[in-house]
């Protein structure tokens, strides 16, 4: 009976709030400061917590990575889509390549500007974007609230994440957002910079049935996007030094493909998948 309720838990989308909560805070420790206080929701633990992956990538492709905007010098996650981007704290990235300074800004829920029209916006879950490129109006609400935003000339890349075990219309509702935020990618066209970032990405918690890994395939056989399952089991194995090389990066889906061998991730998920099966 132990060993079934043990196997039922690592099939569960979900993990430790406990569990969660010690891992975000031991990464927000390497950078000498501490946590603000959250609430105990289990999706907001996993969404700070795929953003720290997001930071690493980033330390683990050579940027020097900060901390900026400590709120009572405490690290201030933004949980959801309300409130200004100046109330929360951010990571300030930067990388020398061929001479030149590049210098980059991770955000969380932070409102992007439509590649398709000025003036309207989504808010993906993590976002990367040129420095000091935050720009606030108060003429986006009827009731003149204040809203921040990055516009479109400014916006590099995003990542979403959820919470749950993947279905059809979650993964075709990222790629609307693809479409909404970064529609070059959809028809390969998209350049990619001069220093390495990652290209966008949806992490997702749970595990994937035969439906859904076949629809991972054929997403990333036609755009340049990472679509990531078991996050809670595969995270610390997909965002190693050894294995980022496997996500795809920005720009034009041939660079990637051209030079990409058997990709370890896929082998990993694949055993996971067939020890929940079993």
């Amino acid at each position: 009976m132990a060993e079934e309720i043990e196997d039922k838990k690592s099939r569960s989308p979900f993990k430790d709030v406990v569990e969660l909560k010690k891992e975000i805070i031991d990464f927000i420790n390497i950078f000498k400061t501490t946590v603000a206080d959250h609430s105990d929701r289990i999706s907001n633990y996993f969404e700070m917590s795929c953003f720290n992956y997001v930071v690493k990538y980033y330390q683990l492709q050579g940027y020097n990575v900060t901390i900026q905007n400590l709120q009572l010098n405490q690290y201030r996650y933004k949980c959801s889509p309300s409130g200004i981007q100046s109330n929360f704290s951010h990571f300030r990235i930067s990388k020398i390549c061929n001479g030149k300074t590049h210098e980059y800004e991770i955000h969380h829920n932070l409102a992007v500007e439509s590649a398709h029209e000025k003036g309207i916006y989504t808010t993906p879950d993590i976002t990367i974007i040129d420095i000091d490129s935050v720009s606030y109006n108060n003429q986006v609400y009827e009731t003149k609230k204040r809203f921040s935003y990055v516009a479109q000339v400014k916006f590099v890349t995003f990542c979403e994440v959820k919470n749950f075990n993947p279905f059809s219309e979650l993964i075709f509702n990222f790629m609307g957002v693809v479409n909404e935020l970064a529609p070059k990618i959809l028809n390969n066209t998209m350049t990619a910079r001069e220093t390495v970032h990652i290209a966008p990405c949806l992490m997702i918690s749970g595990t994937p049935n035969k439906q859904t890994s076949a629809i991972k395939k054929s997403i990333e056989s036609r755009y340049c996007v990472n679509v990531i399952y078991q996050m809670f089991y595969s995270a610390s194995f997909t965002f190693s030094k050894s294995n980022i090389k496997q996500l795809r990066t920005h720009g034009a889906l041939t660079e990637f493909v051209s030079s990409k061998a058997v990709d370890p991730i896929d082998k990993f998920l694949e055993v996971l998948i067939s020890q929940e099966s079993q």
